[in-house]
């Protein structure tokens, strides 16, 4: 034995990213900070406030100005701090994938780091996306958490992907998901199926008078409507400008046959889909996945979310339901899971 303190893993499944835990004082001063940025704006408010109430008290009462502001002052202060401090405490968010894979019973299939602008400084400034983080920095750890992510689905011909709520990054989860799994020698495409939002559309920067909707319209004629991405050749099916009543891909007619001939295509099928807190076609769009993969932020998802949109997808049994966190602090290093 070398007496060296052995490193701390978060547990999760069997490939994927781990998270290695930073020394305590780092990690404590990193959350510090994030609580910070978070909470700074209502600690200003509460303080200003109390501080110009209470020098508005004493300046009715006759006193000087400048001695009822020290006094008040600090007051102020210390009141927006415990305001903010009570405030971060209540936040119920991911901040273990250990512990959260293990108190709630959900499968973990791992995690990705958040792109900082450090990270995306060593790119071109042309290619300073996470698709160019892909394509240009194959060894980085978050091309590496993808490249674990599509090892993790590589039995799933159709893998969902959505978010509790908008804003949660499934959008470039899946799109990462796909390059990754066509960097691997899969043949994969990915569908826009928020047809409101029309996410991935707008982020491969197309506004095509056809899309999704068209195809399910012509199924037999679904090549006429994919489209290829320029830097890796993926293909994909966009969220044209909507003109019908189909709000829902799922209700659309022809959907299930243009998935069931993609099938015969494509090793991997990636769906887009609506965020499943905001209405009912999340749900009901990865009900038709093999897997579906409930994206989450680190220290933003509430978890209250993720227990509402889980219990709506297990709510349709044909699809695996599974989590995967993004946007984890680069504090963290990261690895991947030894064998048990």
């Amino acid at each position: 034995m070398t007496g060296e303190r052995p490193r701390y893993e978060e547990p999760g499944t069997r490939g994927a990213a781990t998270l290695r835990r930073p020394p305590s004082k780092s990690l404590a001063l990193a959350r510090l900070g994030r609580g910070v940025n978070r909470q700074w704006m209502l600690t200003l408010v509460i303080a200003v406030t109390v501080t110009a109430a209470g020098v508005g008290y004493d300046l009715s009462g006759g006193l000087q100005p400048l001695r009822s502001l020290i006094f008040w002052a600090p007051i102020g202060v210390a009141a927006g701090l415990v305001i903010g401090f009570v405030r971060e405490l209540g936040r119920n968010t991911i901040t273990s994938l250990s512990s959260f894979g293990k108190n709630r019973g959900y499968a973990i299939l791992g995690a990705a780091p958040e792109l900082t602008p450090r990270v995306l400084r060593q790119l071109p400034p042309d290619k300073r996306t996470p698709i160019g983080c892909l394509a240009f920095m194959p060894s980085s750890p978050f091309a590496t958490a993808f490249r674990n992510l599509q090892s993790a689905i590589a039995t799933d011909g159709v893998v969902a992907f959505a978010g509790a709520v908008a804003n949660e990054g499934a959008t470039t989860a899946a799109m990462c998901t796909a390059i990754s799994a066509s960097q691997q020698g899969r043949t994969v495409i990915v569908i826009d199926c928020d047809l409101r939002r029309r996410s991935l559309t707008r982020a491969l920067g197309f506004d095509p008078d056809e899309g999704l909707v068209d195809a399910c319209e012509e199924p037999s004629q679904w090549e006429n409507f994919v489209g290829e991405e320029d830097e890796t050749g993926v293909h994909f099916i966009p969220a044209s400008r909507s003109r019908g009543p189909w709000r829902n891909p799922a209700a659309a007619p022809g959907f299930n046959e243009l998935i069931l001939r993609l099938r015969q295509s494509y090793d991997l099928i990636v769906l887009d889909c609506p965020p499943i807190l905001v209405g009912a076609d999340g749900a009901a769009t990865a009900a038709v996945a093999d897997k579906c993969v409930l994206v989450t932020a680190w220290d933003r998802t509430p978890i209250s979310a993720v227990r509402h949109a889980m219990g709506a997808l297990q709510r349709r049994p044909r699809a695996q339901t599974a989590v995967y966190v993004n946007r984890v602090p680069p504090e963290y290093r990261f690895g991947r899971l030894r064998g048990e």
